[in-house]
């Protein structure tokens, strides 16, 4: 059986949320194959051309000076590029209209922020962080709601199904990587604002096929 370990990373660097310490967690967990939450297309722009960067694949650049293994970017939903500035626009709108109502909301962005800054990974893979992005969604869907402008409310929802589209769509190519591949211990890097719906569709697919995938997450900094 697969074993499969998910680490939820802050794409930008911030304190101890750093390549560094992503490094350290892919030593510990040595992986044949790494699942990125990346699109193919953009795969040339971070480890060939280096026009991105974030900490996901600057650890991964190193990782691979100790050790080869397979990258597989599974995140495969792509908005046509007509589309994609007026989705972009609307969802900036959203937030903006969250964060200039809510005073509770910017004060946990503000929490959040110092805590992914002083314990990295750590604070990332908690229930804590779970809890606290909860709490956080629960605040942006009561406050569009109580706005009553449909095209705000649109913008939401718009937002929310395509996350959980790419969601599903990541689960699915990891799933069927597996039933394509024989390798012993791989990893998923995906941003921690996915965690719960990644961990949803998981337990879907774990229900009917268990026997294809071992899953371990990383807690409070360490494999479990």
């Amino acid at each position: 059986m697969r074993k499969i370990t998910l680490v939820c990373s802050g794409h930008g660097h911030n304190g101890l949320c750093n390549a560094g310490e992503l490094l350290e967690i892919l030593r510990a967990i040595e992986p044949d194959v790494v699942f990125e939450e990346m699109l193919p297309s953009d795969f040339d722009s971070y480890y060939k051309h280096r026009s991105k960067s974030h900490v996901e694949s600057q650890a991964i650049t190193w990782y691979r000076e100790l050790k080869s293994f397979q990258q597989v970017p599974v995140d495969r939903y792509d908005m046509p590029e007509g589309l994609l500035a007026e989705f972009r626009k609307g969802v900036d709108c959203v937030f903006d209209r969250v964060e200039q109502t809510s005073q509770e909301y910017r004060e946990l962005n503000e929490d959040r922020n110092r805590a992914v800054n002083q314990f990295g990974f750590k604070y990332l893979n908690s229930v804590a962080f779970t809890k606290m992005m909860a709490r956080i969604f629960e605040i942006e869907e009561k406050t569009i709601i109580a706005t009553g402008d449909q095209r705000l409310i649109r913008g939401l929802e718009r937002w929310r199904d395509a996350n959980q589209k790419r969601e599903i769509e990541m689960i699915d190519n990891i799933y069927q990587y597996c039933r394509e591949n024989v390798f012993n211990t791989g990893v998923f890097l995906v941003g921690a604002d996915h965690k719960t719906g990644i961990v949803k569709e998981i337990e879907k697919h774990a229900s009917m096929e268990a026997d294809l995938i071992s899953w371990k997450v990383v807690y409070g900094g360490k494999i479990s």
